[in-house]
């Protein structure tokens, strides 16, 4: 078997110059279109971005606003329960000392004087009594000076 030769065409070159014109024209065409889409891509990650940060800081507002909020009625909840426990505190110092104070201060002046009565009235009913009648009954006790029994809390 022969080999055939193979012819080649002789080309001009004014057509192979032209032709690497319009590749090189359609590859620089390629490579803007590319390159325009690349930026839209990367304007749209910036956008995405700008939304993801945005929500991010709501968020953080949001969760600044809920704590604060919750340090509020925690605040108030303690005020609250300050103010109880005061109360309660301050009854049961009361119950407990009211006793005391009273026992120091002593009878009041009323109490003073209808102990006495009680006292000449149940001397009378013994003397009554009392089968030994020699000495007539003794006058009754003069009433406390006003100014001698300290007056008990509230008179």
């Amino acid at each position: 078997m022969a080999k055939k030769k193979a012819v080649r065409k002789k080309v001009e070159p004014g057509t192979v110059l032209s032709r690497l014109q319009s590749g090189l024209k359609k590859m620089q065409r390629d490579a803007e279109a590319l390159l325009g889409r690349a930026r839209k891509e990367a304007v749209r990650l910036s956008g995405d971005q700008k939304r993801a940060l945005n929500r991010v800081v709501s968020e953080a507002k949001r969760f600044r606003s809920d704590a604060q909020k919750i340090a509020k009625r925690t605040a108030k909840d303690l005020e609250a329960r300050s103010k109880r426990l005061l109360s309660t505190l301050e009854k049961d110092v009361e119950k407990r000392i009211e006793p005391v104070v009273n026992r120091l201060v002593g009878p009041s002046r009323q109490e003073v004087q209808d102990l006495t009565r009680r006292v000449h009235q149940l001397e009378q009913s013994l003397q009554q009594h009392s089968h030994t009648a020699t000495a007539p009954p003794p006058p009754p006790p003069p009433l406390v000076p006003s100014d001698a029994v300290s007056p008990a809390v509230g008179d």
